[in-house]
């Protein structure tokens, strides 16, 4: 079985369900991480990042002030 981590959102977005493995496609996370997930962020360790908006995966995306690549 080989494991492969899918960037979806910020580097620091998580959620109870970001630690599972997943292969083939990033749908499957999206869909076990519902609309009712509750996120926090790794460098504030709270609901608000360090831009003092809410986050979640609708909202740490590429653009925002604080969002960080997987890759950096």
């Amino acid at each position: 079985m080989t494991i492969e981590l899918v960037q979806i959102r910020c580097k620091s977005l998580r959620s109870k369900s970001s630690y599972g493995a997943f292969e083939d496609s990033d749908a499957e996370i999206l869909e076990l991480t519902g609309s009712t997930a509750t996120y926090w962020c790794l460098k504030t360790m709270g609901k608000a990042g360090p831009d003092s908006h809410f986050v979640h995966r609708s909202a740490c995306h590429e653009g925002r002030d604080c969002w960080e690549s997987c890759e950096s």
